[in-house]
């Protein structure tokens, strides 16, 4: 088993120049973990513990080869980049359909550097940012896959992205100082509350430049920058098990599959 190391990090998303502490690095990072490391719930709907300790999650996502949801990994990232020399804090956002309808249950981190601030966020799923957004409200800012913009919301701020015709909502967020007990309260909520969407159905998502996979339930979608979504039910099991080998890079091995509910035969 690895050690809880920065080299053994790059390794598993494959950065592979020496790591500096400035925006290049930065943004490289973050493109790799989002295409490397998935987006997914498995262990709260086989009722296996959500741990977020720096140790737990690194044996998880890096030693295990597994993926995780935002508390997961925003946190892992957290701790990697602090051990890299950069500054970072985590603040707690409303994801959701509708304002005002979750608590705060996603983190965000902000990362500082040269008295600038970044927004960065590789734990939002099938719309995660790609690349770090200088934390600067009502600028359109480009990343390798869509637009986003940060709005100023009343006495929040608001995450948005550019898809086709519209701006649509991803969270809002505040800026008050988070300690790793208020992610715990909030992680334990989001892995083990019935009326949490992550305890109800399988949501998994990993992002390439210009290119998002994501499943839901058993609908498998490809999303490509300025394309039609292409749309598949799985029907069977082994498609299911082979599209979360395969396309979202998961290592299931040790997993209890047999009591992950399928909606399919």
């Amino acid at each position: 088993m690895k050690k809880n190391s920065i080299e053994g990090y790059l390794q598993r998303i494959g950065f592979t120049a020496k790591p500096e502490v400035n925006l290049n690095t930065l943004a490289e990072i973050q493109r790799l973990h989002t295409a490397a490391i998935p987006f997914e719930n498995l262990n709260p709907l086989l009722k296996l513990p959500v741990e977020i300790s720096d140790d737990a999650l690194y044996n998880k996502i890096v030693n295990s080869g597994r993926g995780g949801y935002c508390f997961e990994n925003n946190l892992l990232l957290k701790a990697m980049l602090t051990k890299m020399g950069f500054s970072v804090r985590g603040v707690l956002g409303r994801a959701g359909v509708k304002e005002n309808s979750v608590g705060r249950t996603h983190i965000i981190l902000l990362v500082t550097l040269n008295d600038k601030e970044y927004l960065v966020d590789v734990g939002y799923g099938g719309y995660v940012p790609t690349a770090p957004l200088l934390f600067k409200p009502n600028i359109i800012q480009q990343t390798p896959n869509e637009n986003f913009r940060i709005r100023k919301n009343k006495d929040e701020y608001r995450l948005e992205i550019q898809l086709p015709g519209e701006w649509k909502r991803l969270y809002d967020f505040g800026l008050e100082p988070q300690l790793h007990i208020d992610f715990e309260v909030a992680n334990w909520y989001t892995s083990t509350n019935p009326n949490s969407k992550f305890t109800q159905k399988l949501v998994v998502a990993r992002s390439e430049p210009g290119i998002r996979y994501t499943l839901s339930g058993n609908l498998f979608s490809i999303h490509q920058v300025n394309k039609k979504p292409r749309k598949k039910i799985l029907t069977t099991r082994a498609q299911l098990i082979k599209s979360l080998e395969e396309i979202f890079l998961i290592n299931l091995s040790g997993l209890p599959l047999r009591k992950l509910k399928f909606e399919g035969k």
